[in-house]
Order: C-alpha cells, then sequence, then structure tokens
C-alpha cells in the first residue's frame, strides 16, 4: 500500500460522523453493537480505518454516502456567539438550513468579531484550529490612548504567561490616530481569555477585537454578519494548505516572543487601575471598611452617644464594702472560700477518682 493509499483512511466513526449518524462516541456505539460492516464484513473493533472512497460502507445493511464538502467564509459580527445550544441556529442564520451536519472554525467570543469557517468538513475544521499545525491567526486590536514601545513589550510578557508559553508573534502598531491605536497580533493557537483584561492593565483598554485572516482566508471586503460559498480555485488552494499542515511543511512566518527576550532589568510598567466600573480596585479592606462606616446607618450602639458626642459615663460599681461581708462561694471543688478556710474542718475535699477513675487523668 502507497503512502498516499495509507494518508486517505480515515477511522469508521470519523467517517460516520461525518456522513451524519451522530457523534463519534453514538458511531462508536453504533460499530460495537455490530451494526456496522466494511466490504461485507461486519467490524467491531474500535480504531479500524476505512477508505470512504474505495471502502464500501453499511449501517443496518445500508450504503454510507459522505455528503460533499462545503465551505463558507462568514463575517461574524459582534454580539453573536456560539454556543452548544445555539449553534445550529446561528449557523442557519448565517449559510442557511442545509441536510449535513456543519462545524463552526474558529470559534469568537461574543464582543469579537472576524472571519469564520463553516464546513461539514470535520479534518478541514480541525487542522485550522488545532495549535500543532501552526495555523497563523491574525487580529486587528483596536485600543483606546496611544501604544508605546515599553507598554507594548510589557503586554507581550504578559501574554506570554497567558497563553502558558503559547506561540505568537510581536506586537506591531499598523496605525495611530487621536487617541487610539489598532494593534496587530498573530498567534498559532486560541486566543486567551485573559486578553482584555492584560491590556486593560497596561492603559489600553480594547475598544474592538477583528480577526482578518485565519490561515490562507481572509476576511478582505465581507460586509459584516455576511457569508459566501467558497470557490472552486478557494478550495483547491485550501486543501492543498491543508495537506502540507498535516505534513507538518507549514513553518512560523515571523520571529515569535520568547522569554529570554525579556529585559528582566527594565522597570516593568505600572498597572493603570481603573476608577470605575465593573473592574475598578477596592483600595483595600480598610478603605472599604471607612467607606461603608461613613454611609451606614446609625446603629444601637450609635444610639448610646450623647448628643454634644461624649461617651456615656461608666458605670459605678459599689467597692466601699469590705471584702469579707461578701457571701462566700459555695462547693466541695472550689477551694477555699473568700470568707475564710475550707469547709468540712479546714481540710480541701477528696477528689472523687483517681488517676484512670471515672474523672480521668487532668
Amino acid at each position: 500500500m502507497s503512502e498516499h493509499d495509507h494518508s486517505t483512511k480515515e477511522r469508521l466513526q470519523k467517517i460516520l460522523a461525518r456522513a451524519g449518524y451522530g457523534s463519534r462516541r453514538a458511531c462508536e456505539e453504533l460499530i460495537v453493537e455490530g451494526r456496522v460492516t466494511l466490504n461485507d464484513q461486519v467490524v467491531t473493533v474500535l480504531g479500524t480505518q476505512a477508505d470512504p472512497m474505495r471502502d464500501e460502507i453499511t449501517v443496518d445493511g445500508e450504503r454510507v454516502r459522505l455528503p460533499r464538502p462545503m465551505y463558507w467564509l462568514v463575517h461574524k459580527p459582534a454580539g453573536m456567539f456560539f454556543s452548544d445550544s445555539n449553534t445550529d441556529d446561528a449557523v442557519a442564520a448565517l449559510v442557511g438550513r442545509h441536510d449535513t451536519r456543519l462545524l463552526v472554525a474558529g470559534r469568537l467570543d461574543r464582543l469579537s468579531s472576524g472571519v469564520l469557517l463553516v464546513t461539514n468538513d470535520g479534518r478541514m475544521a480541525n487542522i485550522l484550529t488545532h495549535p500543532r499545525y501552526r495555523v497563523p491567526k491574525t487580529y486587528l486590536v483596536t485600543v483606546k490612548n496611544e501604544a508605546r514601545p515599553e507598554t507594548l513589550h510589557a503586554i507581550e510578557r504578559a501574554l506570554y504567561y497567558a497563553f502558558n508559553g503559547g506561540k505568537f508573534e510581536r506586537l506591531r502598531v499598523v496605525e495611530r490616530a487621536a487617541g487610539r491605536a489598532v494593534v496587530r497580533l498573530t498567534a498559532y493557537e486560541g486566543l486567551p481569555p485573559s486578553l482584555r483584561d492584560i491590556f486593560l492593565k497596561y492603559g489600553l483598554p480594547v475598544k474592538h477585537l477583528e480577526r482578518v485572516r485565519m490561515g490562507p482566508l481572509e476576511l478582505l471586503n465581507l460586509p459584516a454578519g455576511e457569508s459566501r460559498r467558497l470557490r472552486g480555485d478557494e478550495v483547491t488552494a485550501l486543501a492543498r494548505y491543508a495537506a502540507e499542515a498535516e505534513a507538518g511543511q507549514l513553518n512560523y512566518e515571523a520571529e515569535l516572543v520568547r522569554p529570554e527576550k525579556f529585559d528582566r532589568t527594565a522597570r516593568p510598567v505600572e498597572f493603570q487601575r481603573k476608577k470605575t466600573g465593573a473592574r475598578a480596585t477596592t483600595g483595600g479592606q480598610k478603605s472599604v471598611s471607612a467607606r461603608v462606616a461613613g454611609h451606614r446607618k446609625p446603629g444601637p450602639r450609635d444610639r448610646l452617644q450623647r448628643r454634644d458626642g461624649d461617651r456615656p459615663p461608666r458605670r459605678e460599681f459599689n467597692n466601699d464594702r469590705p471584702r469579707g461581708d461578701r457571701p462566700p462561694r459555695r462547693g466541695p471543688d472550689r477551694g477555699p472560700s473568700r470568707g475564710g478556710g475550707y469547709p468540712r474542718g479546714g481540710k480541701p475535699p477528696r477528689r472523687r477518682g483517681g488517676p484512670g477513675g471515672p474523672r480521668g487523668r487532668r
């Protein structure tokens, strides 16, 4: 068998999932139950591989036919999001309803916009999104205020640890205007959730985040909320690009951020604390307590204060009575009473039980 023939084989559960028989786990149950045949042979072993274009695969006696691969380039608008419960409806709103199972490659959060790929080809979606294939994804981050070089270096260092040592290129400012800047970020894996917080902490609040490129797919002039079907030449170029990525032939396009390049002797840029909003600093426990005390309603202890602000006089006790006139304490185990001496002839009472007795060791 040639290398090309081996590369076209896939696991049976993946083929069945692509054909619309359910998730991979559900397709594994079909195989274990003996309902799947490969070239007239019943298959019950998971991990069996087959070529969907050459082998004959049946489920319950029905021939498995893979749908024709379909690809849509989508410009996701800000405000739209994809979750496990609304993915089908959100995809249908972008590309319409289809009989095959559609996947979204390269999901973005609710506040971000940019390029997505909607397809029924699970292999292609995995290649474009998995970090091991080194597929670059370029983002334009529009921030408020001026992006200084020392601030960008500090953000790169924070992003390196937020990526957990991930792969991304140096930050570049591609546009400057009054009170704002556009920073280009090219990463080879998904963005960390704390990206907006990191920019905010260094005084560059993110106004807009847009992905303009994902591998060979570029957004260009596609309006937000619109989609278009990839042309034949684009599908051919995408398949060629995916084959190179799967063979490990893609290299990083520029120098990556490395920890050995960090200037550890330079003074780090101080965080810019936000004064208002949900992420504002509280100022510490003492500051909070002082603010609360200044706005709280008067309590019971406040009502005891005099109007002139003085505390009420301390309670006076009658200490003129001689100590011997006080009533003696009673009880055999309380020692000598204040009246003088021990009861019962002046001897201390005997304890009940010795060591290890009812009272135990003390």
